[in-house]
């Protein structure tokens, strides 16, 4: 994930853990670990196709129906219009049909990930523009240690609309994405001399990965897993998830306005994901994350702030999707883990309201973190994996984590120690 959010101001500087040196140079291939790349949320192109069954809510929306596929997201150039701001979230929203106890698109709305398999698909998630990327700097510096794509590295791009849920819930689209991904997996060891993979996430694309080594027998693992390297890992959700269910959120373009998306963000999947976990290990239920003239919510009150919002119809998707994966432990991976987290930069962690009013504007705490990240989320799983060891970046914005020239110089030498 990368989270496309406003920040807060830079603060709280904190020590620099530095990698163990380790050589940059590039290195022939058939000395490579493959790595599969697995991106942050709002990362890679998404692509649209309108059909019959599309009922658009203007003749603008409409307009492309029945004329194949085109790129929703990310259209730079489209969503400066702001008379194209409807259709685009009309499009993107999704639909929880509690029938089924799933997610959809909205009827004659399909949608494909183009290029899975390559960093293609998130070099740029705008491709005609290029110019709004977190992903392009960590491909070009793997390149350059002897990395190649499609030979040595491989890229996982996903719907970010869609996550996976537990055991006994459908998950369609999510659970196809795992089903991808471990067959990239598969294939990218098999390119490479039965090598074991070594998996990199950015952001959100952590704990997703996660559910997939979770979800996969020892044997597996232990065949096909080299090292796990999540980098801006949200392991207990983030206090910003509570904004956005309010704010909205405009993916960091700043010409648009956040509140026009913010119907299509809260129908999303993954907006529940990004909400503070209860447990004891992350947020608990004791401290205040919002707090209003008459009552406080704290991660244990998720529910009720939800129904506070006016967005009660997902407290039970939340309580049934959500809480069984992050309310509690999160079970160790199976494999060597290198968690690498961004310290010392403001990140929202309590937000206050003047009076009861949860559509007023706010004023926020900062706590530690990376920006979008809390440090009790990035430290979540602290001391309770094996084989685990811990990075910490200093003064590093979260998208920066992998664009930054000082964090990436950490980043590629913590993936350089699988080889």
């Amino acid at each position: 994930m990368a989270i496309p959010l406003p920040i807060l101001v830079q603060l709280l500087p904190l020590l620099l853990v530095a990698a163990a040196p380790c050589s940059l140079e590039a290195a022939a291939p058939h000395q490579l670990h493959p790595i599969v790349l697995v991106p942050g949320y709002a990362t890679n192109e998404l692509d649209v196709r309108l059909t019959e069954l599309y009922r658009p809510s203007s003749p603008r929306c409409g307009e492309r129906k029945g004329k194949g596929w085109f790129r929703l997201y990310l259209n730079y150039s489209a969503l400066q219009d702001p008379a194209n701001l409807p259709c685009f979230a009309e499009q993107m929203t999704s639909v929880y049909d509690t029938a089924s106890d799933d997610y959809f698109n909205v009827p004659g709305v399909e949608t494909r990930v183009p290029f899975f398999g390559s960093t293609q698909a998130f070099r740029y998630p705008d491709p005609d523009r290029k110019n709004f990327s977190y992903m392009n700097t960590l491909v070009e510096r793997l390149e350059k240690v002897g990395y190649r794509d499609g030979e040595t590295m491989f890229g996982a791009p996903y719907d970010f609309r869609y996550v996976v849920a537990p055991a006994g819930h459908p998950s369609r689209v999510g659970d196809a994405f795992l089903r991808a991904l471990k067959g990239l997996v598969e294939q990218a060891s098999r390119l490479n001399g039965g090598r074991p993979v070594t998996i990199v996430t950015h952001s959100a694309g952590g704990p997703l990965t996660h559910q997939l080594l979770i979800r996969q027998p020892p044997a597996w693992r232990q065949r096909f897993v080299r090292r796990f390297v999540p980098v801006a890992a949200p392991w207990g959700g983030i206090v910003l998830g509570m904004v956005t269910l309010v704010s909205g959120n405009n993916y960091g373009l700043p010409f648009v306005d956040a509140r026009a998306l913010l119907a299509a963000g809260r129908s999303q999947q993954t907006s529940l994901w990004l909400l503070p976990s209860p447990s004891p290990a992350v947020f608990g239920t004791a401290q205040p994350l919002v707090i209003t003239k008459s009552r406080n919510y704290s991660a244990g009150d998720v529910a009720d702030y939800l129904v506070a919002i006016g967005f009660g119809e997902a407290v039970g998707p939340y309580e049934s999707r959500v809480l069984p994966l992050f309310g509690g432990y999160l079970p160790p991976p199976g494999v060597p883990v290198t968690n690498i987290v961004g310290v010392g930069v403001g990140t929202t962690e309590r937000i206050v309201y003047p009076g009861d009013d949860l559509d007023a504007t706010p004023a926020t705490v900062a706590g530690d973190g990376d920006g979008v990240v809390n440090l009790a989320s990035a430290l979540a799983v602290e001391n309770k994996w094996k084989d685990y060891r811990l990075v910490k970046v200093s003064n590093v914005t979260h998208n920066d984590l992998v664009a930054d020239d000082q964090a990436l110089e950490i980043v590629i030498r913590e993936i350089q120690r699988a080889n």
